[in-house]
């Protein structure tokens, strides 16, 4: 590993990734808002970013020199596999400027029926000094994905396994899993549903080498649906009285 990367690596060693992503249909979808996202990241130590789409990355470049985590998300509502999903993608991630370049390293098919992991080698053959993320769904698909070249892996994708145990907080357990089948191949990133510090320092105590924070922090309409979905759940079940 050059020296660079391994900068990049020992600069978001436990430390927090901020996800700055929008959607159209979030109430913050408005013009500069990712910039702004990674203004507030700034202001509270945040040790680098996940942006989607080259247009953010060139802008976010401009206003921090920490890590980037690139990827671009392609026909996520039709496409099992749309996060980087090709080599075209990933071309413009990298030019746009990002670090680090992040990519579905599942066995899922592609929209040109090859297993999304097939991506890493492509990557690594004309980019031999980009750091590779692969988002993945469990241990197994991480040590593959590691053995295939990615420096690091995430359980971003944990959610879409057949049967998850959860998809609405952390999975600490495969978080485990992951390290212990990766020990000595690669770096793990925690990502998916961390919505406390608690959570985020729990990761960090089972193994995780750094952790990605989005919807807690950069989409507070999901922040409020989770603290009103409880409590609502709860006044349901006990009255409250004045």
């Amino acid at each position: 590993m050059n020296t660079k990367n391994k900068k990049i690596i020992d600069q978001i060693k436990n430390g927090l990734i901020l996800s700055c992503q929008v959607k159209k249909t979030d109430p913050l979808y408005l013009p500069g808002i990712i910039e702004k996202l990674v203004e507030c990241g700034e202001w509270g130590d945040a040790c680098g970013y996940r942006i989607d789409t080259p247009e953010n990355i060139v802008k976010v470049r401009g206003i921090t020199d920490k890590p980037i985590i690139g990827l671009w998300k392609i026909n996520m509502e039709t496409e099992d596999v749309f996060i980087t999903p090709t080599m075209k993608e990933v071309d413009a991630v990298i030019e746009a400027g990002a670090d680090i370049v992040a990519v579905d390293a599942t066995d899922r098919l592609n929209s040109n029926g090859e297993k999304a992991y097939n991506i890493i080698p492509k990557i690594r053959e004309k980019y031999p000094d980009i750091l590779i993320l692969a988002d993945i769904r469990n241990a197994e698909e991480a040590k593959y994905a590691l053995e295939l070249g990615a420096d690091m892996v995430a359980p971003t994708l944990y959610r879409f396994n057949e049967n998850p145990k959860s998809t609405d907080s952390p999975v600490f357990e495969e978080l485990v899993r992951i390290v212990e089948y990766c020990k000595d191949l690669g770096v793990v990133i925690m990502e998916g549903k961390i919505w406390t510090p608690d959570d985020a320092i729990k990761s960090l105590y089972l193994g995780a080498h750094a952790v990605v924070v989005g919807n807690a922090i950069t989409r507070p309409h999901i922040t409020t649906l989770k603290f009103t979905s409880l409590m609502n759940k709860l006044q349901r079940k006990i009255p409250l009285k004045y």
